[in-house]
């Protein structure tokens, strides 16, 4: 994957992440820091292998 895709990848896991833990971190009682990162690593880890998974756009349209 080149890092211009790795770059886009990165930011949509940023982003989905931010979305998925809003209101459970940051208060009294709230998750750690830690569990965040853990969040982060595996919504990262699963749209990388989506996104090696998808076919090359440079080719010839299949009909």
């Amino acid at each position: 994957m080149s890092r211009e895709h790795d770059w886009m990848v990165f930011e949509k896991s940023v982003e989905l992440t931010a979305s998925a833990l809003r209101g459970a971190v940051g208060g009294a009682g709230s998750q750690p820091p830690p569990f965040v990162a853990e969040v982060f690593r595996e919504v990262f880890k699963a749209l990388k292998e989506v996104a090696d998974a998808l076919p090359d756009r440079s080719g010839k349209a299949g009909f």
